[in-house]
């Protein structure tokens, strides 16, 4: 278990490097940088460039307006998000499947000579695990990675590194990804070495109190959490730090679990208490590829702060039963279900899945949909409504394949816990039954077809050892993928008759896509790419 701090900025780690300020750091090569880190100092963040779009002058202040490529490009949040509402009868139930889908169009952040267009602006804090258990080629992989990640980021990015062990070190302030700080970055990337125990929940507490305590913020902010080991109830203590810090700003965290001796559970916690992503990579040379496509989802944010909320206009004409997933909250005054999400990306979209009851009346049966929204760039908050009828649409034929995408992703988490008891072949009959259910419906449904090849593979790991193994790390972040049509970074690789089948995660968007074939198309071309850690 890890050590656990007794204060909100108590870190274990700052008695060992000296209270200096940002003009007396120092970088040496072979050596671990020297950097201030007392956390009521934490405030030392590189000064940005913001936007305004009332005088069109740059302007340096607190809160970060972006960079005025939405603007650049006309890229009116209103006009560029779509909601649709379709609804379908489940068969022998008496019930409905109801879908709200929320669409928003691609923007232009890759040029057509392959280069990066003017975007927002991302504060990044990256926490790494540096312990005894990443010694070897785990660390050399992530000191490439992190290598890597930089040629990825633009001077209007500011990233902060922190390493932990059973303590943590600030490696770097929250620096501006300039062609001189990146010399610094890498100085104290290649500095990292393997020692010591786990202690994620105070590496947390540091990378939350960077992002609290900064004095200027750039429009996008995230923390990545790299780690392979365990520390246990560091869930808990995240939990209880994101309550006490109360952090105003939107931002997500998204966690990468090295190996099978990381847990699962603890990592895929963590990133789902601000919606982020649990990337499990089993085949460390991926871990590259799994950052790179959580970089592209992170530079094509348009919208912070998003609230969906979804009401029927007459609960007599339709009544909601459920709403799929667990961050939905019921006010039950209004009959509304609402959404919170810190992050929309461009070229996505949601499939929002609800049952209703089928009551069979006449008249209109309407539901409104309200959603609210924060562009990236700053400015006044976007509300779109919309009071739809419920009636065949473009996408009537969608509804039943995203319903059955949803009660897949609830089986994955099911037959889980079914084999974290032991109870191995009750799991198994779980992916098997809603297989054979979802295979009598003879969908052709492309995205419904990878929902099924990963039930198949789940019910391969559902085995003694297997699912201890890495079976418990893949049922963990395939409910995710599923039930919230995340991206997971790593190719599906299964032997299936004697062959091997190879599929890209159906719910990419164009941008991390094309960040994910950059770092392959690297690696093929350069076969001494890992040798340089």
């Amino acid at each position: 278990m890890g050590n656990q701090c007794t204060g909100i900025d108590d870190f274990q780690g700052q008695q060992f490097a000296p209270n200096i300020s940002a003009q007396d750091e120092v970088f040496v090569e072979g050596r671990v940088p020297i950097v201030g880190q007392n956390p009521s100092r934490f405030n030392d963040d590189d000064m940005i460039t913001v936007y305004q779009s009332n005088n069109n002058r740059l302007n340096y202040g607190r809160n970060s307006l972006g960079q005025g490529y939405m603007t650049a490009q006309k890229y009116n949040l209103r006009d560029n998000i779509s909601i649709q509402a379709s609804s379908q009868g489940l068969r022998n139930q008496g019930n409905a499947a109801l879908m709200i889908t929320i669409k928003s169009n691609d923007i232009l952040l890759i040029n057509q000579r392959g280069q990066e267009c003017l975007r927002q602006g991302i504060d990044l804090v990256c926490l790494i695990d540096h312990s005894g258990s990443m010694q070897g080629e785990k660390i050399k992989l992530v000191r490439k990675t992190l290598k890597q990640m930089l040629t990825f980021l633009q001077p209007v990015d500011r990233l902060c590194l922190i390493m932990f062990d059973c303590r943590c070190y600030r490696l770097t302030r929250l620096m501006k990804v300039t062609q001189e700080n990146v010399q610094k970055f890498r100085i104290a990337i290649s500095s990292l070495q393997a020692r010591g125990g786990t202690d994620i929940g105070n590496g947390m507490k540091m990378a939350l109190s960077i992002l609290k305590h900064r004095k200027y913020k750039n429009p996008v902010s995230a923390i990545f959490l790299l780690s392979d080991g365990v520390d246990e109830g560091a869930e808990e203590r995240v939990r209880d730090d994101l309550i006490q810090y109360n952090i105003r700003d939107s931002f997500t965290i998204k966690t990468f679990g090295f190996g099978r001796d990381c847990c699962p559970k603890i990592m895929s916690e963590i990133a789902h208490y601000k919606e982020g992503q649990f990337y499990f990579v089993p085949n460390l040379t991926n871990i590259d590829e799994c950052f790179a496509e959580a970089l592209g989802g992170l530079v094509s944010v348009v919208a912070n702060h998003v609230q969906l909320s979804v009401q029927p206009m007459n609960s007599n004409k339709i009544q909601i039963k459920k709403a799929y997933g667990d961050k939905w909250t019921y006010d039950s005054w209004k009959g509304a279900f609402t959404l919170y999400q810190p992050h929309l990306l461009s070229g996505v979209r949601k499939d929002y899945i609800f049952e209703v009851a089928d009551q069979k009346t006449s008249g209109k049966q309407e539901i409104r949909v309200l959603l609210q929204a924060d562009p990236v760039e700053g400015g006044d908050k976007v509300t779109i409504e919309q009071i739809i009828e419920l009636k065949n649409s473009d996408l009537s034929n969608e509804v039943l394949p995203n319903y059955y995408r949803v009660k897949g992703a609830e089986c994955f988490e099911q037959a889980r816990l079914y084999a974290e008891q032991g109870q191995y072949q009750a799991s198994q009959q779980i992916l098997k039954n809603i297989n054979s259910e979802i295979k009598l419906q003879n969908f052709s449904d492309p995205n419904l077809q990878v929902v099924q090849t990963d039930i198949e593979m789940a019910s391969n790991f559902c085995y003694p050892g297997q699912f201890e193994n890495e079976g418990r790390h893949h049922m963990h972040q395939l409910h995710i993928v599923h039930m919230y049509q995340k991206s997971r970074g790593v190719q599906i690789n299964q032997n299936q008759d004697g062959q091997i089948i190879s599929l890209d995660c159906q719910y990419q968007n164009n941008l991390q896509k094309q960040f994910k074939d950059q770092t392959r198309q690297i690696k093929q071309n350069d076969p001494n790419y890992w040798k340089d850690c």
